[in-house]
């Protein structure tokens, strides 16, 4: 599936730029690879394979987000549309209620 939108500014300049000044330093490497990852993926059947457990899609109010654990609270999330990734955001989401966009 294709990257076709951002939310988080940070992630958008390391997804195009590798500039990594927005997003946490020890993540960078991760981040890069997950990126390329969801860029590469077909479906999120694709995602679960190589993640497991540490892809899942939300439930309730956040049916249809999609997360991947990048370490310790931080997760990237994003919403699949048109067979493509969009609203990719990437936070700490502690205790925070996680709602579709769309």
């Amino acid at each position: 599936m294709a990257i076709k939108s951002f939310s988080h500014k940070g992630l958008k300049k390391l997804f195009y730029k590798g500039d990594s000044s927005g997003i946490q330093p020890i993540h960078t490497d991760k981040l890069v690879i997950m990126l390329d990852i969801i860029q590469a993926s077909h479906y999120p059947k694709d995602m679960k394979a190589i993640y497991g457990p540490k892809f899942r899609e939300k439930v309730g109010s956040g049916a249809g987000v999609y997360s991947v654990d990048v370490s310790g609270n931080w997760r990237v999330t994003f919403e699949i549309e048109d067979d493509g990734a969009v609203l990719l955001d990437y936070r700490d989401y502690h205790g925070k209620q996680i709602k579709a966009k769309k």
